[in-house]
């Protein structure tokens, strides 16, 4: 049995992770999928916007148990960052439609700028739904559409200002890959157009004993999406760990 930490895509909270968890405890596993802070029903607190806060949150919560690890796009920057501080923690890694280079100035300027919209109350996620999801989604999978309109509708303002922040600041990440020893499974939807496949071959380059697994018909949120295949491929990444 392997025990589990689900870390979620921004602006979301741990339910994104629902169906999986579901289908990983049916395995016998054990799943922890908690809201990161400020999403969900977690506070955020008045801590500086730095990733490295979501990272000391989640290693209080891991204790000193080991844990496969699997972070989808913002997850998976705080996943890097337990793995680049406590790399013993992690029985095994999994990148789920996530980036391991850090922001360009552009990405940063343009963070910035929905952080402002946020706390201005202005509108700052137009056009997001086009890039969450794939393609394939947004034509045949209306409940998937509403539901993650749904999240845009209601994120906090101040947090999603204060992830913004977070995830212009953090640093590249692909020396803390190459270091670590654990597997490790790169996991990404084929149409995900907000972490491209040049993003996921910098990781592999970074890993190339990395698992690559892509999921078709889905985007950026495929623990959404595709939830049985993203299952599929974390179940098989703890096989590789057994082996």
């Amino acid at each position: 049995m392997a025990r589990f930490l689900l870390l979620h895509a921004f602006p979301f909270d741990a339910s994104m992770w629902d169906a999986v968890a579901v289908g990983l405890r049916s395995h016998g596993h054990d799943v922890l999928a908690p809201d990161l802070r400020g999403f969900g029903s977690a506070p955020l607190g008045d801590c500086e916007p730095r990733m490295g806060v979501l990272v000391d949150d989640m290693l209080c919560l891991l204790g000193e148990q080991p844990a496969v690890v699997a972070g989808c796009s913002m997850g998976g920057y705080v996943a890097l960052g337990i793995a680049e501080r406590r790399p013993d923690l992690v029985a095994a890694l999994a990148l789920v439609d996530t980036k391991a280079t850090a922001d360009s100035e552009q990405q940063r300027a343009h963070r910035s700028r929905v952080a402002t919209l946020a706390e201005s109350g202005d509108e700052w996620s137009a056009g997001m739904i086009d890039g969450l999801l794939g393609a394939t989604t947004r034509t045949s999978r209306r409940d998937i559409v509403d539901r993650v309109v749904g999240v845009l509708d209601r994120a906090p303002r101040s947090t999603v200002a204060w992830a913004q922040r977070a995830m212009a600041g953090r640093p590249d990440t692909r020396t803390t890959i190459t270091m670590l020893t654990s597997p490790i499974a790169v996991i990404m939807g084929e149409e995900d157009t907000m972490s491209p496949r040049a993003e996921q071959d910098l990781i592999l380059d970074a890993a190339p004993h990395a698992m690559w697994i892509p999921i078709p018909e889905a985007g950026h949120l495929t623990p959404l999406e595709s939830p049985g295949a993203v299952t599929a491929a974390l179940l098989r990444l703890v096989a590789a760990r057994d082996a």
